[in-house]
């Protein structure tokens, strides 16, 4: 960490707790798009996130109304104008996250929230606008005509399902960075993760059926080629995100993927 931001972290955490010493203050290198910063207080672990845009606060309130039913970290501050939140730090007890029974029905209780932010995903736009940048605008409209046969099954979605956002921890699996998180069509989170863990079709199967025993539904009968679907606009999505900002190695993985899943739906 680059001295300037060390002495950044430290002005703003001695306005935000001037009677307090912090202490261990470290760069956090995962995260693409903000700043993080991991400190002590008062032997409590905290992490810092400075915003390179501005600051989601509707994402963080409904991050800490989940928080409340122990289903997110907590966000402890948040600061508009200054572009900055500070929130519970979550320590990972084990690296090798797997698409488990836990986790989905972690993921199945987010989308089960009444979540007071009621904005709503437009995925329609963004994966238009994904596609034009990626040169795909007739595979776009041809998903977008695929998705207008199946019902919308509408939930509060995370939107970012990493696997770099799901932690393993003593106390069991967490979400993080909620910054995108808003309603949204349920399988676009159930493709993230089928993209993100490199699931084989039997293993988004089983998924499939994990999700809807935990939500104690019959699984619909399109839940298959609606997935399959998602994947499509998933993987367009992020893709066109990741070449934008320039993120070249997280991108390399995805665009894998697109090429496989072009291949087995022509």
């Amino acid at each position: 960490m680059q001295n300037s931001e060390l002495a950044l972290v430290q002005t703003v955490l001695y306005k935000l707790y001037p009677h307090y010493q912090s202490s261990s203050i470290r760069k956090l290198e995962k995260g693409l798009s903000n700043r993080n910063f991991y400190f002590e207080l008062d032997g409590n672990k905290y992490i810092i996130k400075f915003y390179a845009d501005s600051v989601p606060q509707e994402a963080l309130q409904a991050q800490q109304q989940l928080a409340e039913h122990g289903l997110a970290q907590s966000v402890l501050y948040v600061d508009a104008q200054e572009k900055i939140a500070v929130l519970e730090y979550l320590t990972a007890s084990s690296y090798d996250v797997k698409v488990s029974e836990a986790l989905v029905k972690t993921l199945v209780a987010i989308h089960h929230c009444n979540v007071l932010d009621k904005t709503k995903l437009e995925l329609k736009h963004h994966l238009s606008e994904a596609a034009f940048f990626l040169n795909l605008d007739g595979l776009a409209d041809k998903l977008n005509r695929q998705l207008s046969r199946w019902p919308h099954d509408i939930r509060y979605c995370h939107n970012d399902l990493v696997k770099d956002n799901v932690l393993q921890t003593s106390n069991g699996i967490y979400f993080i960075d909620f910054e995108y998180a808003q309603y949204n069509d349920l399988y676009f989170d159930l493709a993230a993760l089928s993209c993100s863990f490199e699931l084989t079709k039997s293993q988004q199967k089983t998924l499939l059926d994990t999700y809807y025993d935990n939500c104690e539904s019959p699984l619909p009968n399109y839940a298959e080629k609606k997935l399959e679907a998602y994947i499509g606009c998933y993987l367009i999505v992020s893709i066109a995100w990741y070449q934008k900002k320039q993120f070249k190695e997280p991108c390399k993985p995805l665009e894998c993927l697109l090429i496989k899943w072009l291949e087995e739906n022509r």
